[in-house]
């Protein structure tokens, strides 16, 4: 695995097991190629193509990065992330410190309106609040804080009021969708009322599927994703 890193696979023994096994070693060996990990005690569980992961892990990002490559093997529909975040003591914060550091994250990125996010933190667990004018500045806020060392996880309360709203944003947002690479072969239909952009239609995995979602996040005029896209069996 290297670094020490040890996934384990709980494989279940019924009449699915085939289809069940199959998931588990194509998410096995996904997990395997994700660097990000360093750490053991990550076991895989499949129930109906829904992929549960639990034991533990060193970071949040590791969580995510786990999280993430779980989405990427085809065939997967769903994925719930247990893993709980066990930080090494080199890695631990006080809530007073760790609010300081994400206060400075968001200062410092011209991307994020620091002035209009709220941040409390409680254990170590991040809860961002506030209003700001695009559904891409709520994601980059919290993008911006997951890294922190000493953060186990991020509850994202921020809302989105648009204050103007471009005559042409469905044909952006078609347009941002058309042009990632990673979508081309996915049939995304798209729909706009008010700022609020839902999706539908078919795509391969999960991870294109999140794809789809960041895409329509950072256009013109959006302010909520709704997501009605169906993962191909």
């Amino acid at each position: 695995m290297g670094g020490g890193m040890s996934i384990e696979m709980w494989l279940a023994e019924d009449e699915n097991a085939g289809v069940r096994s199959e998931l588990q070693r194509k998410v096995f060996d996904e997990l395997r190629r994700e660097g990000v990990l360093q750490t053991a005690d990550v076991y895989v569980d499949v129930q109906d193509r829904a992929v549960i992961l639990s034991g533990a892990v060193k970071s949040y990002p590791e969580k995510l990065a786990a999280g993430r490559a779980a989405r990427r093997v085809r065939g997967v529909v769903e994925v719930r992330n247990d893993l709980a975040v066990v930080l090494p003591a080199a890695q631990q914060r006080s809530d007073e410190d760790l609010a300081y550091a994400a206060s400075c994250v968001l200062d410092s990125d011209v991307t994020i309106p620091g002035d209009k996010i709220a941040i409390g933190i409680v254990a170590g667990w991040v809860t961002l609040s506030g209003v700001v004018d695009r559904y891409a500045e709520r994601l980059a806020a919290e993008d911006g804080v997951q890294r922190l060392a000493g953060v186990k996880g991020v509850t994202n309360l921020i809302k989105v009021e648009l204050t103007s709203a471009p005559s042409d944003a469905r044909a952006r947002l078609e347009e941002s969708l058309a042009r990632n690479p990673v979508l081309r072969r996915d049939h995304i239909e798209v729909e706009m009322h008010r700022g609020s952009a839902t999706l539908r239609g078919r795509v391969r995995t999960l991870a294109e599927r999140d794809e789809a979602v960041a895409a329509a996040a950072g256009a013109p005029g959006v302010v909520w994703v709704r997501d009605e896209l169906k993962v191909a069996r």
